[in-house]
């Protein structure tokens, strides 16, 4: 379905605002009409009407009052109005409509000298006219207009049809989830298309495949890189294994032990680097992954290479069994990032790492960050720490990660009290 603010569902309430304007005007103009007929036609013409007659009296006192099918006089002579209908006997000069005899017809009433001359004019004939010959036409021309509007309104939803579809596929496309070459423009960039959406298709068309071509060059350059420090750092590891052999100072072994977890670090960098630059993600169905046993693997390693003087405590909370349907590499390389990360920022105090249901959290009583450094954090080659280890990557490879895998992060921390990272796995 398309969402409440899409093309269709605009179009459709200009449609119903038109119709509904347009029959507003309609009744407002047939009420005004109805309001000049009756106080300016009607009453123009009774005075007429009463004009006439008092000219036919001037000629011929004896002249009879009018008596039509529409309109019906009296005259009241000397102030005697016995004869008058009893609804007539009270009413003073001027132009209204009164209660006569079962209905409201417009009256009429003139003095001339001591006569009083009273004209009721029924409009019931006159408005059988005005309807076949005012409202039917008026309504015809209304079904005319309706009919007319109705057919631009499917006209329009015609023409805007592919427009619309292409929305609705490029809504439905996911960059996270499906692979470039998935999306399909080619239905419409056919010549039977509108112009508009066939320019606008090609447009799309074009950026995808230069997207691709960009992606496909930062692939297999980090690919290519990665592959090319591997031999100078095993050069490295290998020297470094033959001086721990040697016998060495305090200093010097200080200086090995901190080469040897660089270099360690770097091997993690380019693995981590590697499996980024890899297009496809984990399929689906391979044998889950306990992250149980992984963490207790991690808060070894680390514990030798980032915590050897154990200026932190590292505890592991684990009620329940936590198994992943992922790769076991990005779940060490997020998961190891996190307690290196929690490891370094505290200086004195307690790094926990809980297993949950569907999430690991981790938690540590580090320095802690402001909402305007945990941003900071999050961004490539940030350290917000000189004397810390590492080269500011950390949660910037954790969040592509968790993006590719489809892994909810979320990240709270307050100046002095610590950091508490959560990684939900769905």
């Amino acid at each position: 379905m398309f969402k409440a603010n899409g093309i269709y569902q605009k179009l459709s309430r200009v449609f119903v605002l038109q119709m509904v304007f347009i029959s507003l005007i309609t009744v407002a103009g047939v009420y005004i009409a109805a309001l000049i007929v009756e106080k300016v036609m009607i009453r123009a013409a009774l005075e007429g009407e009463a004009r006439h007659y008092w000219s036919l009296v001037a000629q011929d006192p004896h002249h009879p009052t009018p008596n039509t099918d529409n309109l019906l006089g009296y005259v009241a002579q000397q102030g005697d109005y016995s004869h008058l209908p009893q609804e007539l006997q009270n009413v003073t000069p001027g132009f209204r409509r009164i209660w006569l005899e079962g209905h409201d017809p417009i009256l009429y009433v003139e003095d001339q000298g001591s006569q009083r001359l009273f004209l009721v004019f029924d409009e019931q004939s006159v408005g059988k006219l005005s309807f076949y010959f005012g409202v039917v036409p008026l309504s015809l021309a209304l079904v005319v207009i309706y009919l007319s509007a109705w057919i631009a309104y499917r006209l329009s939803r015609r023409t805007l049809s592919p427009l619309v579809s292409l929305a609705q596929t490029m809504r439905q496309f996911d960059v996270g989830s499906q692979a470039l070459d998935t999306l399909q423009l080619q239905a419409y960039t056919d010549t039977n298309v509108n112009d508009e959406v066939r320019v606008l298709a090609d447009s799309l068309q074009e950026f995808t495949e230069r997207l691709k071509r960009q992606l496909q060059r930062e692939r297999e350059f980090t690919h290519d890189v990665s592959h090319e420090l591997r031999t100078p750092l095993a050069v490295i590891r290998g020297a470094l294994e033959l001086l721990q052999k040697q016998p060495l100072s305090p200093l010097q072994q200080r200086a090995v032990d901190r080469m040897e977890t660089t270099s360690r670090d770097m091997v993690s960098l380019i693995e981590t680097l590697l499996l980024l630059a890899r297009e496809n993600k984990h399929i689906k169905g391979s044998t889950p992954i306990n992250v149980n046993e992984l963490v207790k693997l991690l808060m070894e390693q680390i514990n030798q290479t980032h915590n050897s003087d154990q200026h932190v405590q590292l505890t592991l909370e684990q009620p329940v069994i936590l198994q992943v349907d992922a790769p076991s590499q990005a779940i060490g390389i997020v998961l190891g990032n996190l307690i290196r990360n929690a490891c370094n920022y505290t200086q004195a105090g307690k790094v926990l790492i809980q297993i949950n249901k569907n999430s690991v959290v981790v938690s540590d009583t580090g320095l802690g960050m402001s909402s305007t450094e945990l941003t900071q954090a999050q961004q490539p080659f940030e350290r917000l720490n000189a004397n810390t280890q590492g080269y500011g990557l950390g949660l910037d490879i954790v969040k592509r990660l968790c993006e590719r895998y489809g892994w909810q992060l979320s990240l709270n921390s307050q100046v002095g009290l610590g950091t508490q990272v959560s990684i939900v796995f769905s």
